[in-house]
């Protein structure tokens, strides 16, 4: 568990960073997507703060799952679940950028994936060295 609790919050602070400086850079609103929860009842009023807390438990719990189902037996398998992971986070874009409200652009979107393929790295690599 404290693997979990390391790398999670690793690998979730890192996505949030690239995100935050992405948005910087672009003005995608990726890191936006990325921590609103307005649009679950009674979180509408949170601070940023919060929902980035939010944001990494939900990073350590994908850590808690890599590290149980990681397929440790060679590079196709472990690279077939890094690829699985990658379409959902590719996937996860589209609704949470409509119930987030941000902008839908492919610019946005690329950089949603570079950042989660950047998350799935950190992952992997520690997963792999565990």
């Amino acid at each position: 568990m404290l693997f979990a609790l390391g790398n999670g919050l690793l690998a979730g602070l890192a996505l949030a960073a690239f995100l935050a400086v992405a948005d910087g850079l672009f003005g995608t609103g990726t890191f936006a997507v990325l921590i609103d929860v307005s649009y679950v009842p009674g979180l509408e009023q949170l601070p940023s703060v919060a929902e980035l807390s939010i944001h990494l438990l939900i990073s350590v719990g994908i850590a808690y799952a890599w590290l149980r189902y990681f397929p440790r037996g060679g590079k196709v398998a472990a690279g077939r679940y890094a690829l699985y992971w990658m379409l959902a986070f590719a996937v996860a874009y589209l609704p949470f950028s409509l119930l987030s409200g941000s902008p839908l652009s492919w610019k946005a979107f690329w950089i949603w994936i570079t950042g989660h393929l950047l998350f799935t790295v950190v992952l992997s690599l520690r997963v792999a060295r565990s």
